[in-house]
Formats: structure tokens, sequence, C-alpha cells
């Protein structure tokens, strides 16, 4: 007995010695970040239990809705020409700003970090989403690199901008970066709301506070988000790469207290329409007589115009017969139809439509301080003059030389256009002076190439940088000039002790230049011995080490001016060639039904956007009325006769292999396999593997390839859709090489309206290019069929110096027939020195 009780003696005794151990061991590092004082639960005194949780408690009843509203809209019987309206200037005095070390008692407290899955968030009820604002104009915002800047409007009423607003801000970082040094700043009309650390690393965490009054202002509002990011540990330049700051769309709006501020009374309100919590904005048109084919051409010139009135980057159109459901935010329903056939849908119609055509705005049936848009008359004649007068406002000047493109909805100002030998100040473009304090400095801007841009084979623009840098930064540091996302100019840094630029001349190839819109990004990439060293606390380091100057200049140099047919990127980023002339754009449409209508109101919605002008369209089923002239074609694949498919260049068979089962309905025979085709899949012909090598090393030295060893561009071969495609978009000339035409085909309806509102979004609206553009679905990247063959298309009077432009273009394109009359060139002058010499001597 004794024995076993020295021996429970003894391992109690062990047992407390090791938690002794444990407990005074230290504890190992930790990447998580460091709460803040407001996420954190206050600590009990000694002895003293931690108090209870507050009761939450209940919120208010909701306020009964007032009663519908209908307000009309009185239409000037000579509206004058729509302009942007000017940005909001600063009040004078100052402006009362939210507090940097704390966030507000009134504000939603950030979540505590949990050590392991973060918690799922409840879905919002449909009530809160109504009220709320969102602000991001893009599917997701993302922040990288130890600085960056993104900057867009938003547009509100007088009522919004007077009443209560908060502000709220979801977002995520990644988990290197260093709280105690990184911020995230939110200016509004640059009015600083918010300022502080970057502190949330494993879930989306939000942040509110009120926005000071005066800082909101009716009409267009710039928003500004700022991210300063430095690294936990690493100094290195690759190291900045690692860093990110997330801002959640879905969870980044602003809020004004009631539903009805969501009201309407205005036609300039319906550019407060916003955005939904994925960027993007939708028109819905409800129109009972949708089937009738007159109508039709009247619907679409009012798209235009709602589209040119709204102006956002992501605008889509949706058609119904009937409501399908309530708006939501970003959302505004339009309902187009005479008395008669909007009565049953909207019981507060307003009288005066039984006698002439009316412009008002309605609550939305069922909707708690929702507006929808009416246009209504007795009649459809009435109904087209009504919309006349709607679209007269927003309408652009065809033939007026435009100075800038429509941008400022998703880059804070319109972008310039630049045409032949024209400078412009770094200034201008949105870029004052800067210093810079960490490895990686990045800045970007944007500028407009015109349609007729024909320069992509030969000349350079140039950026004359003001810059500097200090004694710290180490040669081969770099500063780097990348053209919509690919490089095109670098400049090393050889020098030490730091040094002044003064307009440092820098060329870019136009090689990468489209028309429309093209940014440009600066990058520096700088070196220094601290971080090398890399020694603990270097990262946080305010001292500047480079500095840009708005100074700098752009300098585009004189271009050749000359349309290419087809081109989707003169398209997409000008209108062309549908913003030329006044005859009407004849518009095929496979059928009359929801799915086709919405995806044709898209795409000529975002061709008014690109171009400011609103097209004349002529709406036909008939596609033998359309040679001759500019033509757009919508619909499945089925739908189109076989000679628009051969004039576009794409296989009459694909009308029966595409099918969205992916399925073929061709029984006919397979081709035979023979050796060859496997020796080609192979590449085991010696001869073919020797020209292979040789085409790769003229690429890696030269810069050469097969294709550019042309005496003329190849004929475009047929082109068949995968399988996997949802939707094509292709160009072509017509037979007559007087017109152009476009299709937007899909392997069926459904597909053609989810490939055309895929399309909608900014982002994927600006990769259109080549001849044939295909989207495959969200999940893989939209790719293009590059152009071989095209015609030229006169667009400016003819002069001798754009003709050399344009032949120096055209032969540095086919380079084997510069090298052809490069030869005849010195045969002919061989022989005429030949004959001179042979003219003169003694036995002459």
């Amino acid at each position: 007995m004794k024995k076993a009780l020295a021996t429970a003696v003894f391992l109690l005794s062990a047992g407390i010695a090791l938690a002794q151990a444990m407990a005074q061991a230290p504890a190992p590092f930790n990447m998580n970040p460091e709460r803040s004082l407001e996420s954190q639960p206050p600590a009990a005194p000694p002895g003293q239990q931690a108090p209870p949780p507050r009761p939450v408690q209940p919120a208010p009843a909701p306020a009964q809705p007032p009663a519908p509203v209908q307000t009309p809209i009185p239409l000037p019987p000579a509206p004058a020409p729509f302009q942007a309206a000017p940005a909001p200037a600063t009040g004078p005095g100052p402006v009362p700003t939210a507090p940097r070390a704390a966030t507000p008692p009134s504000a939603t407290p950030a979540p505590v970090a949990q050590p392991r899955a973060p918690a799922r968030q409840q879905p919002a009820a449909p009530a809160a989403l109504s009220g709320r604002h969102y602000l991001v104009p893009e599917k997701s915002l993302r922040l990288n690199g130890e600085v960056e800047q993104r900057s867009w409007s938003i547009y509100l009423t007088p009522e919004q901008a007077a009443a209560p607003a908060r502000l709220n801000i979801g977002y995520q970082n990644s988990i290197v970066v260093a709280p105690e040094v990184s911020q995230l700043a939110v200016t509004i009309n640059d009015v600083p709301v918010y300022n502080n650390p970057i502190t949330s690393p494993e879930q989306v965490s939000d942040r509110a506070l009120d926005i000071p009054a005066g800082v909101l202002k009716a009409g267009i509002n710039l928003v500004r988000f700022r991210a300063d990011q430095r690294h936990r540990t690493d100094c290195t330049i690759e190291s900045t790469f690692e860093l990110w700051t997330e801002v959640d769309p879905a969870r980044t709006f602003l809020t004004f207290g009631t539903n009805s501020m969501r009201r309407l009374s205005r036609l300039d309100d319906i550019r407060a329409v916003g955005v939904d919590e994925k960027g993007g904005t939708r028109f819905r048109l409800i129109v009972p007589a949708l089937d009738q084919l007159g109508a039709t051409d009247v619907l679409m010139r009012l798209t235009q115009g709602l589209a040119l009135m709204g102006g956002m980057p992501n605008q889509s159109f949706t058609f119904e017969k009937t409501p399908s459901g309530l708006p939501k935010p970003g959302e505004l329903a339009i309902f187009v139809g005479t008395r008669d056939e909007l009565r049953p849908l909207l019981p507060a119609l307003p009288a005066a439509a039984a006698n002439a055509a009316v412009a008002s705005f309605l609550d939305y049936p069922g909707a708690d301080g929702a507006s929808a848009l009416v246009l209504s008359g007795p009649s459809w004649p009435s109904l087209e003059g009504l919309i006349e007068s709607f679209v007269a406002a927003t309408d652009g000047s065809a033939t007026q030389r435009r100075e800038t493109l429509s941008t400022q909805a998703w880059h804070g100002l319109d972008t310039a256009f630049l045409f032949s030998n024209a400078v412009i100040d770094f200034a201008q473009l949105g870029i004052e002076s800067q210093e810079f304090a960490g490895r990686l400095f990045r800045t970007r801007f944007t500028i407009g190439v015109p349609a007729d841009f024909y320069a992509n084979a030969y000349g350079e623009a140039r950026i004359l940088l003001d810059a500097a840098y200090t004694a710290d930064v180490l040669p081969g540091s770099h500063i780097d000039i990348f053209v919509n996302g690919d490089i095109a100019s670098t400049v090393p840094i050889t020098s030490s002790g730091g040094a002044i630029l003064r307009h440092l001349p820098i060329k870019l190839t136009l090689q990468h230049f489209k028309p429309g819109v093209n940014t440009i990004t600066v990058e520096a990439a700088l070196l220094t011995r601290q971080d090398v060293a890399c020694a603990p606390g270097s990262t946080a380091d305010n001292k500047a080490r480079f500095a840009l100057f708005g100074s700098s200049q752009f300098q585009m140099p004189d271009f050749a001016r000359i349309a290419q047919v087809p081109n989707l990127a003169a398209t997409a980023g000008t209108g062309f060639p549908y913003r030329l002339g006044t005859d009407p754009v004849s518009l095929f449409l496979g059928r009359i039904d929801e799915q086709t209508l919405s995806a044709a109101a898209t795409f000529i919605g975002k061709m008014s956007v690109a171009s400011h002008h609103i097209m004349p369209v002529d709406v036909t089923i008939s596609a033998a009325r359309v040679a001759g002239a500019n033509a757009l074609f919508v619909g499945s694949i089925s739908e189109f006769p076989a000679n628009i498919l051969t004039q576009l260049k794409i296989d009459q068979e694909s009308r029966n292999t595409w099918n969205p089962a992916g399925i073929s309905s061709n029984t006919s025979a397979r081709t035979p396999l023979t050796l060859q085709d496997w020796q080609q899949r192979t590449g085991s012909n010696f001869f073919s593997q020797k020209f292979t090598a040789l085409g790769a090393w003229a690429k890696d030295n030269f810069d050469l390839s097969l294709a550019m060893l042309r005496f003329a561009p190849s004929t475009d071969e047929l082109y068949k859709p995968p399988q996997t495609a949802k939707l094509i978009i292709a160009q072509e000339s017509d037979p007559t090489q007087l017109g152009t035409w476009t299709a937007i085909i899909s392997p069926d309806s459904a597909s053609l309206a989810e490939g055309m509102r895929a399309f909608s979004a900014r982002e994927e609206w600006d990769k259109l290019k080549g001849r044939i553009m295909v989207y495959e679905g969200d999940d893989k990247e939209p790719h293009d069929v590059p152009v071989s063959w095209f015609r030229f298309m006169p667009t400016q009077p003819f002069s001798p110096g754009n003709a050399r432009l344009i032949a120096a273009n055209w032969l540095s394109d086919n380079i084997m027939s510069y090298a052809l009359l490069l030869a005849a060139g010195g045969v002919l002058l061989g022989l005429a020195t030949g004959g001179l010499l042979s003219l003169l001597g003694r036995n002459k």
C-alpha cells in the first residue's frame, strides 16, 4: 500500500513540473494579424468575472410604405445636346473626417478572427438589400502591390445627396500585409472619409461609418480607394506581388436610411440607378406588345438612349412581356406600351396617357420605394415621338470629331483622344507629382486612339519622363512601361548616386495599341542596400527613394490614318463603322423573342456608349435586304442563312455540329486516318523538325516569325466553332465590299442571352479584337481569331504624307514584299548607273 502511494505522489509531482515548464515556454511566431482594440473584448479586473454580453436590441418596426408616387416628366420641345455634368468641387471649408484610431461607436464592430474556417455570412434580407447603393463598378476590386489607387464616379440624386448617408466597406487582405504600417484610405470628392490599418487577413471584414454632412453632392461624385501596403518580413521586389487587399463589391455600399431614396423623379435621375453587388447595371424593359415587328425599331433607339443616359461600364438589357420580379439594386424597370396594354400591369397609370404620350415615374407594383419609368400613350406612333424626344437629349454628333472617350464611371475621368502629333502632360491624365518609399512603384493612365489607327507594325510613341531617385537606389533597378498589359519598353538604371531625370525619352512601340481606350502602366523596380540586408523593421521605412512628377508627358507620333475591315477592336472601342453616316443600320434578328432582343439591345447599347451616338436601326427578318450596307445579325446559328455564314467565313457544317449538347448530328463517314496525319501531329518528319527549329531560332534572335515572312496577307480560312463555345462575335465585309457585317451567333437562344450578358462587362468587352471572338463560359478566357486578309476603308482625304505612312506600315507587315521591292530598286539603280557610265569616258 505504501509503495503504491509513493508511486502516485511521484507521478503527480512530474505532471506539475511538466505543466510549469510548458507555461514558461515562449509562444511560437504567429502570422495572424494583431487585433485592434475595437475587436478585443475588455479584460475583467482580477478577482471579477467578465461582464455578460449586452442583449441585442430588437430592430424598430418598419414604417408604413407611402402611397404610390407618380411623377410626370415634362419633355422639352427642343432638348439641348447631352453633356456630362462637371465633377463637383470640394467646398472651401474643412470637412470633419472619420477618426483614424477606432471605428465610431455606431459602426459595425470588426469580426473577431477565427483560428480555423471563417464564419459563414448570413445572407441579407431582401428589404436590407433594396436599401443599398452599391459602389464598386466591377465584379471584383483588388488593390495589388505596395501602393495602388482606383478611382471612379457615382451619380446621386439631390434627395440622396442631402440625406444622412452611411458607408459600409467590406474587404480582405493577404496575410503577409503588415497591419502596423499598411493603410486603406477612401476619399469621396477628395474628402477623406476612411483611413485605417489593413487588418483582415482571414475573412472579409466590414467597416461602417457615417459620411460627414456636405461630402456627397447632387450629380457626379468622385470615389477613390487607395491601399498602401508593406510586407511583414520580406524586402525583395518579388515579395510585393504577394501584397493585396480585395474589396468585396457585395459588402461595399451606401445606405440612406429609408427605401424612399430609391425613388426617381427626373430623367437625369436615371444615371443614379448605379450598380448591383457584382458591378452590373441592368435595364429591364417590360413591353406587353413585344411581338410587334414595328415596335422593335423604336425599342432599339430607346435602349441606346438609356445606355447613353446611364453611362455605366457593365450595362445590359433584358426584355419581358410581363414583370418577372421586383427590381433589385442597380436595376431600372421601364414599362413601354399603350395605355390599354399597360393598364392591367399598372393600376396607377396616369389618365393623361389616354390622350397624349406621357413619360412618368411610378412606384413599381409591390416594391417599397422603387421607381419604374413608364412610357405610355394612346398609340405606338405617339410613343415613337415621345421616345425620339427622350433620346434626342443624349445623342452626340456623328460628324464632329470627338475629343474624349467616356470612362469617368470606371476610371474617374474621361480619356483623351490622341491624334497625330499630340502631346499631353501626365497631370492632365490624372497623375499628379508623388513620392514613393517602397520597392515597386506602379501607376497607370489611359489614352484614346481613333478607329482608323494603322501603325501596329512601325512607329514609336514616347514618354518624356520627369522623375528622380535617391543615392540609395542601386544600379540594376529599372523603369518598365506596359501597354494594355504587354511590356513595351524597359529603361535600366545604370548609375549610382541618385539622379534627376528631365524629359527622359522612353520609346514605346505602337504594336500593342488598339482603337479605343488603351491603358499604359508605369513601373519602377527599385533596389537598395537596405533591402538586401532586410533588417527587422526596414519594410516600415518611409524615406522616399523615388519621385514621379506630373510634368512628364506622353507624345503620340504622326501615324497612318486608314481603317481596316474586319476589326472588332475598332467596333468595341469607338463603334466603328456603325457610327459613320446617316443611313440606318440593318438589324437582322433570327426571331423576335426576349432572348434575341435582349442580346441585340445589349450589343447596340455598348456600341452607342463607345461611339457616343445613337444609330438609326432598321429591323428586318429578311437577309436579302442587308447587301451593300452596314448590318448586324443576332440569333442562333440555325436561324442564319447559308450565304450569311459563308460571307462571315464560318463553316457551314457548324449548323449541324454546333449544338448545346455537344452531339454532332452529322452521320457522314469519318475522314480516313493516314500515316501522314500522325507524322504531322508528332513532328517525326525530319524536314519539319529542322524547319521548326529554324523558325524558333529566328524568333528568339530577330523577333521574326514564319507569318511575318510573307508577300501579302493570306486568306482567312473557314472557322468552325468548338463544341464548348457558347457565343461567337464575327465580323467581315459584305459581298459588295461597301458595308461591314457583324454577327452575334450562338448555338441556341439561352446561350445567346448568357453570352451577350457576359460580354456586357467592361473587362470582357475591351477584349474584343480580330475577326472572331469566342466565349466559352465564365470559367474560361475569351479568345480571338486574328485577321489575315482585310480591306482598307479610307477615312481621311488623300495626302502624300498619309499615303507614305500607310505604305510604310503595310511593307513592315509584309517583309518579303519589302525585300522584293528593295531588290528591284537595287537592280534598277544598277542598270541606270551602267547605262549612264556607258555614255561617258574617252571612247565617247
